[in-house]
């Protein structure tokens, strides 16, 4: 190919292949012109007269045979040999010069209207700039946009209507406005001022159908070069009022004849390195992502992970340079590529057509390379379904561990044997009235899983580590009572939480149950106390003291147990506390002590909103008692030893659970913990193999248990496993014990005891930069003992891995 330049174009030589037969000669012919014809500077035939066969209908041909499938009428010898003919070829420089416009609609919110467009000259923009709003149907478009004035002739009145408004500003607090006041008469447009509203210039309005159109003329000459508008449709009559966009705003560029939606979100931690401020239109996305410095900014490309199909992985990666960006897809290949830039400290780009390829306008995604993640321990949920949010993807509730409990006496002569149950509720009720007083589900949970703590005066009941009382440890003392929805405890005024303790001076079947009953238990103490705050709520009286002071649980101590066992056992207190769900203790997390009302016992509760990431449903969960080791005998003699274990994860309804009946008739619904209890070795063995006795976290009834001379044992126990990890706590608990011969019915020797709790939260967790899922292994040894010396040290298990 040859190329010479003038000043018209490019003028280009093409090779060119043309077919003749074999046979013949190689005649080069014409077709000639029909010279009755005129054309265009296009080409088109210019149709002079009426003649119908100047060829100006379509489809048809004229009678000289210029046209498809006519003889031609002059010789026409065809040759099928290739022939080389050089053909010329002008690249001529064309420009638009026809109207630009754009359209824009608000998502989810298109039930009044459908969208708005705008339009200008290519030559000239936004000399004259005109407005089109595309209504549901044309019943609305003729609601929304009506006459100014209605006379009624009958009562000699005339009714005047509010008008459909467009509001503009320039973007700023202390920037110019303006009102288009929108009639199906013509429209005014006004700027507003100190003192009012200044006419600037007004116009006529054509409505079609569902269709509403006008024009403002020296468009430019009023706004800046972009202006955001927002609409507010104002019905005849008593219809509603509908303010579009609803959340957002729309931009518009006269330069451009564009028009698009945004919604803006920010997302920044607190001390953290990174912030994002991301915009959404119709259908693109706008991030700029904000660094700690720009020396962190140089350390590109930065991968923006995009999961659409809420599974966990990335579908889509945008790889974002300095300058330009590369959307890929999962399996590497560039789908889309656009521009981006660098601006200080700031990391701009905007995804072009995103919600093309996510109609649905809502994923999962985080950023990341080999140096950082962002969020470091969290996802973000982007919804630009209607207006734009981006937020952590978690699950938030409210969760209440008791983290240790210290009673200064035991009630009892020797070591005192010891049950403890907490319980928990939300409770609310009329502003300004007493009654109805609304209650949550009762959660519940009784400690230990077997027996009892055998403690002396001035004693703590709990397995204690001083630093096990925050996230940035590997585990919290003590057992959950509380793990309800945020959104569900949001409902409820206050959020009351207790715990009792008792003694029984004789040991014998009652303290020999397993923890199950302590379920009736609390739901007794609960019952009771919401009964007696009724019967003080119908006479007017301090009905909330009753409950937040726990005095209402003393009061009906001796009924509960007289309802459960038919014998009261000696007291040692109820702690009882309250707090509204959005409380500073809640929200940061905070240790609360709380003395019983005759002070002989101490409870300290960890308050804490723990947000468990979504995509741990994507995850499984295991938990293992692997290994114990008797380290230190109680007496001499053979050694009969046998142990209690369980794991639990998060609260179910439990049912079977019973309410005293001469308490005020309440409608009751239990939350108990999930997961399995097991007893080792239990008494009855397959084959003269050991085996565990199995029941449901709280159980129902008695472990059974026999007993194994064995001082180390490598169970490898599978105590809890879940195809979802997605919860909000994971408890484990042991406790080892010495068969004795004592007079007093079960008098065997504790081995030690320990009981913990893993909060999900997304800080506990590790994260890799490329993955949705986090992870969590989880193993550590602990050195328990018993008050009468006995020593135990037993290894725990947890995994969190990607299913």
């Amino acid at each position: 190919m040859e190329s010479s330049t003038t000043e018209t174009g490019t003028t280009e030589t093409v090779t060119e292949t043309q077919t003749s037969t074999d046979t013949g000669t190689e005649t080069p012919t014409e077709t000639p012109p029909n010279e009755s014809l005129s054309y265009d500077e296009d080409g088109n035939v210019l149709c002079e007269g009426e003649d119908p066969d100047l060829g100006c209908e379509a489809g048809e041909t004229n009678g000289n045979g210029t046209g498809p499938g006519f003889s031609l009428n002059f010789d026409f010898n065809v040759s099928l040999t290739p022939v080389i003919v050089p053909v010329t070829m002008v690249k001529a420089n064309f420009s638009y010069a026809g109207p630009i416009s754009s359209m824009a609609f608000s998502p989810g919110e298109r039930d009044v209207i459908d969208w708005i467009s705008v339009l200008t000259s290519s030559r000239d923009p936004g000399k004259n700039f005109v407005f089109t709003i595309k209504f549901a149907d044309e019943e609305l478009a003729e609601t929304y946009i009506h006459a100014e004035v209605f006379y009624d002739v009958i009562h000699n009145r005339k009714i005047t209507y509010e008008p459909t408004v467009l509001y503009f500003d320039e973007g700023s607090e202390f920037g110019r406005m303006w009102e288009l006041h929108l009639y199906s008469g013509g429209f005014t447009l006004y700027e507003v001022g100190e003192n009012g509203l200044i006419e600037l210039s007004s116009g006529n309005v054509d409505v079609r159908g569902s269709s509403v159109s006008f024009t403002i003329e020296n468009f430019r000459d009023v706004f800046p070069r972009r202006v955001y508008m927002r609409a507010k449709a104002v019905p005849m009559g008593d219809g509603e009022i509908v303010h579009y966009p609803g959340n957002g705003v729309f931009t518009i560029e006269y330069e451009r004849g564009w028009i698009d939606y945004t919604s803006s979100s920010y997302y920044g931690e607190p001390g953290g390195k990174f912030s994002l401020h991301a915009k959404a239109h119709s259908y693109d996305l706008s991030l700029s992502l904000y660094f700690e410095s720009e020396e962190e900014l140089r350390k590109l490309p930065v991968l923006f992970y995009i999961d659409s199909t809420d599974n966990g992985r990335a579908d889509w990666i945008a790889y974002i340079y300095a300058d330009h960006y590369l959307l890929k897809d999962s399996t590497g290949n560039v789908y889309r590529e656009g521009k981006a830039f660098a601006d200080g400290n700031v990391l701009n780009v905007t995804l072009e057509n995103l919600f093309s390829l996510i109609p649905w306008r809502y994923f999962r995604g985080w950023f990341g390379n080999m140096d950082y993640r962002f969020p470091a321990k969290a996802n973000l949920w982007f919804n630009a379904t209607e207006g734009f949010s981006v937020e952590k993807d978690v699950e938030r509730y409210l969760v209440i561990v008791v983290e240790d409990v210290y009673i200064k006496g035991n009630k009892d002569q020797a070591e005192g044997e010891i049950q403890l149950v907490s319980w928990a509720y939300g409770v609310d009720w009329p502003e300004g009235k007493v009654l109805p007083i609304n209650y949550s589900p009762i959660y519940t949970f009784g400690y230990p899983v077997a027996h009892w703590v055998e403690a002396e005066d001035r004693s703590r009941l709990l397995y204690h580590d001083d630093k096990a009382i925050s996230l940035d440890y590997a585990f919290v003392n003590g057992y959950p009572v509380l793990a309800m929805p945020l959104e569900e405890a949001e409902k409820y005024r206050l959020i009351a939480f207790k715990t009792a303790a008792w003694d029984r001076d004789e040991p014998g079947d009652y303290v020999s149950m397993g923890a199950g009953f302590l379920i009736d238990t609390a739901i007794g103490f609960a019952t009771g106390e919401i009964s007696t705050a009724l019967k003080y709520a119908y006479t007017g009286g301090m009905w909330t003291n009753q409950l937040i002071s726990g005095k209402s649980a003393t009061d009906v101590w001796g009924e509960v147990f007289n309802w459960l066992v038919g014998s009261e056992p000696d007291m040692i207190g109820v702690s009882s506390y309250a707090l509204p769900p959005n409380s500073a203790e809640f929200r940061k997390g905070a240790l609360v002590k709380v003395p019983s009302e005759d002070g002989n016992m101490l409870v300290t509760y960890l308050l804490y909103t723990v947000e468990v990431p979504r995509t741990l449903r994507y995850a499984s969960l295991s938990s293992q008692l692997h290994s114990v080791d008797f380290t230190k005998d109680t007496e001499i003699g053979p050694d009969e030893y046998y142990i209690y274990a369980r794991s639990c994860a998060g609260f179910t309804e439990a049912s079977g659970v019973n309410v005293p009946q001469d308490f005020h008739k309440l409608e009751i619904t239990s939350m108990a913990p999930v997961g399995s209890a097991y007893s080792y070795p239990k008494l009855r063995t397959q084959g003269g193999e050991l085996t565990y006795d199995v029941d449901a976290c709280m159980p129902s009834g008695k472990l059974e248990h026999g007993a194994i001379s064995k001082e180390s044992l490598f169970l490898h126990k599978e105590l809890l496993k879940k195809d979802r990890a997605d919860v909000p706590f994971l408890y484990m608990e042991y406790s080892g014990w010495e068969e004795d011969s004592g007079k007093w019915g079960n008098d065997d020797d504790p081995m030690g005891n320990v009981g913990i709790t893993l909060l999900f939260d997304g800080e506990y967790f590790d994260w890799e930069q490329d993955s949705a899922i986090p992870t969590k292994a989880f193993g550590l040894s602990f050195n328990v003992c018993g008050v009468s010396g006995g020593c135990s040290r037993v290894s725990l298990w947890a995994d969190v891995e990607e299913g």
